[in-house]
C-alpha cells in the first residue's frame, strides 16, 4: 500500500513507512506522527499495530494533550490486530507461530474489550462462536489453521505476518470494491484470483509476503520429542533398594488406599487434605461403582492422582500422610494451577513452561546415594520418588532468591524485580521450590532488538541441558527480533551461544569493571554477541 509515500512525521520529519514505520493522521491539521514518536508514549490499550483511531496531535487539542477516539472496529479488524500483537509481543505464547483461538486470541480480546470496541458495542454471550467463525470465513485469505503443523485443530496465524493490521484492513477494503465493479460488469474472475491480483499490486515489496519466520527444529529437541522416545525405550525391571532412579512411570501408576471408615477422616482440619478430598470425591464414586461388592473388612477405595502434571511420591497409606505438615508443605512447594497475568501483553501465562522428570543433575544423584547410604541397612526402604524440575516464568516470590543468587555468583546490587513487569521473557527453574537456574530477556532495548540480561545455572546443576533449553525457550519468545548479550571472554557459555548462532560481533575492552570484584578469576572483557533474525 502507498498510503504513507509522501508522509513525514510532524514531530520528527521521518518519512512514515508502511509496515516498517506507521503513525497517526490528526484530523485538525491532517498532519502525521509516529506510533514511536507519540507524546502519550503508546495508544489506548497499547496493542502493538494499533492506529484505528480518530487522532488529535498535541498542538491541535484542546486540551493540550493528545487525544484519540476509537473507530468502528469490525470483527477482522480486531481479529487481525490481535493476532498481530501476538506474534511481536509475545511470539513465546505461541506453538510454531500459530496461537489458540480461544486460550489466546479470545482471552486478550476480552481482556481488552473496552479499548477495541466503542462504548455502543454489546458484548453478547456468543461472541466468543464470532471469533471462530471470522477465522475461519477469512481462512482463504488472511488467517491460516496450523492443524497440519501443530497437528492439533484452534490453532491460527496470520498468513501474511508482515502485513500490519492497516495494510491488511485496506486490502481487503480494496478487495471488496474490486468485487462490487466485477459483479456489475460481470467479469469472470475468480475471489482467489482477483485477491492476488491486489495483494501485488498494493504490496510491492515481495519480501513482505514471505513467512515471519522459520524454525529450526534441529536446533532444540523439544520435550514431546523426548517423551516419545522414552515411551520406545525399553522398560527393565530392577530392584528398588538398588535402583537410584525410579522411573516416572512406575511412581504414576502407584494409588493411595484410603479406608473409607478410618478415624483419621473425622478430623481434617487443614485445607490441604480438605481440598485433596474434595477434589477426589467425584472420581472416588465412579470407581466404587464400577468394582464389584467386596467384604466390608476389605471395602477401600482406590484414588488416582487427579493432575498429570502431579510427580510427587505416592506410596502413601493414609490420608495423615497425605494431610502433611504445614511447614514441609511449605518448604517443598505444591502444584500450581493457577494462570500467570502478563503486565506486558495482557495475556495469561501458563502455570509451567515445561515438567523435566527425565534430567539427572550431580547434585540430585549425590542427594540420592547419601539416602542409600544412610538406608543401607535397612532392607525395606525404598528410594522415595524424585520430583520434577519445573520451568516456570518468573514471579515475585522468586525474586529474593534471584536477588540473592545474583549477589552471591555475580556482584552485588543487583535487583530484578523490573522483571516481573515482562515475565513473558523470562524463566525460572525449579527443584520443589529451590531456585536451581534463571534467565531473563530485556524486550524491545531497541526496535527490532531484545537483550539478555542474565542467565544463571547453579554449580551441580549443570552440563544437563538446563542452560540450554532455557537459552532456547527466549530465543523462542523472540522470533522476528535480534537478540544481543554480553559474555566473558573466558566464559565456556560462549560455546552454548554459538551452537544457537550467536555471533561476536565485538570485544567491550573493562565492560565488567564497575561490577566484577577484583578477586574473581573471570576475565573483565566482554565479546559483544548477536543472533541475527
Amino acid at each position: 500500500m502507498n498510503n504513507n509515500e509522501h508522509k513525514f512525521c510532524k514531530y520528527c520529519t521521518l518519512k512514515l513507512e508502511d509496515c516498517l514505520d506507521e503513525g497517526l493522521t490528526c484530523r485538525s491539521c491532517s498532519e502525521s506522527v509516529h506510533l514511536r514518536c507519540l507524546r502519550s508514549g503508546s495508544v489506548p490499550g497499547g496493542l502493538h499495530g494499533d492506529i484505528f483511531f480518530v487522532f488529535t496531535c498535541q498542538e491541535c487539542s484542546s486540551p493540550g494533550g493528545e487525544s484519540f477516539n476509537r473507530e468502528k472496529m469490525s470483527w477482522l479488524k480486531v481479529l487481525v490486530l490481535v493476532l498481530y500483537h501476538l506474534q511481536s509481543r509475545s511470539p513465546g505464547l505461541g506453538r510454531k507461530g500459530y496461537f489458540h483461538w480461544r486460550n489466546h486470541v479470545a482471552s486478550l480480546i476480552d481482556k481488552n474489550w473496552e479499548s477495541l470496541f466503542l462504548k455502543d458495542f454489546k458484548k453478547k454471550k456468543k461472541w466468543v462462536g464470532t471469533v471462530a467463525g471470522t477465522l475461519s470465513h477469512f481462512s482463504t485469505y488472511f488467517f491460516k489453521s496450523g492443524t497440519s503443523v501443530v497437528n492439533e485443530p484452534a490453532w491460527w496465524a496470520l498468513t501474511y505476518p508482515k502485513l500490519t493490521p492497516n495494510v491488511i484492513s485496506n486490502l481487503y477494503s480494496a478487495f471488496t470494491n474490486e468485487k462490487q465493479k466485477i459483479k456489475i460488469l460481470k467479469m469472470s474472475i475468480t475471489d482467489a484470483e482477483l485477491f492476488t491480483q491486489i495483494l501485488h499490486k498494493h504490496v510491492k515489496n515481495e519480501d513482505l509476503l514471505t513467512p515471519l519466520f522459520s524454525i529450526d527444529t534441529s536446533v532444540m529437541e523439544t520435550s514431546e520429542v523426548q517423551d516419545e522416545e522414552a515411551k520406545k525405550t525399553k522398560q527393565f525391571s530392577v530392584n528398588k533398594r538398588k535402583s537410584l532412579l525410579p522411573t516416572f512411570e512406575s511412581t504414576s501408576k502407584k494409588l493411595l488406599k484410603l479406608n473409607k471408615n478410618a478415624t483419621v477422616f473425622s478430623n481434617l482440619g487443614d485445607e490441604l487434605t480438605a481440598s485433596y478430598l474434595k477434589q477426589n470425591e467425584s472420581s472416588s464414586n465412579d470407581v466404587e461403582l464400577s468394582v464389584k461388592k467386596k467384604p466390608y473388612s476389605e471395602e477401600k477405595e482406590s484414588v488416582k492422582l487427579l493432575n498429570p502434571l502431579c510427580h510427587y511420591n505416592t506410596s502413601l497409606s493414609s490420608a495423615a500422610k497425605q494431610k502433611g505438615n504445614q511447614m514441609k508443605v511449605r518448604l517443598m512447594g505444591g502444584i500450581r494451577k493457577d494462570l500467570i497475568l502478563s503486565p506486558y501483553s495482557s495475556i495469561y501465562l501458563k502455570p509451567y513452561i515445561r515438567r523435566d522428570t527425565e534430567t539427572y543433575p550431580t547434585w540430585l544423584r549425590l542427594m540420592t546415594e547419601i539416602q542409600m547410604k544412610a538406608n543401607e541397612k535397612n532392607e525395606e526402604y525404598n528410594l522415595p520418588a524424585r520430583a520434577p524440575i519445573d520451568y516456570t516464568y518468573v514471579q515475585p516470590e522468586h525474586i529474593p532468591a534471584i536477588n540473592s543468587l545474583c549477589n552471591n555468583f555475580f556482584w552485588s546490587g543487583i535487583d530484578l524485580t523490573e522483571c516481573l513487569q515482562y515475565p513473558d521473557f523470562s524463566c525460572v527453574v525449579l527443584y520443589k521450590k529451590l531456585i536451581v537456574a534463571f534467565a531473563f530477556l530485556v524486550p524491545n532495548v531497541k526496535y527490532t532488538e531484545n537483550y539478555v540480561s542474565f542467565i544463571f545455572t547453579r554449580p551441580g546443576w549443570r552440563n544437563v541441558g538446563i542452560g540450554k533449553f532455557m537459552l532456547y525457550h527466549l530465543i523462542q519468545t523472540s522470533l522476528g527480533k535480534d537478540i544481543t548479550l554480553h559474555v566473558s571472554i573466558n566464559n565456556p557459555a560462549l560455546f552454548l551461544y554459538q551452537k544457537f548462532g550467536f555471533k561476536v560481533e565485538s570485544v567491550v575492552q573493562g565492560f565488567y569493571d564497575k561490577y566484577i570484584r577484583n578477586e574473581m578469576s573471570e576475565s573483565k572483557h566482554a565479546f559483544f554477541c548477536r543472533l541475527e533474525r
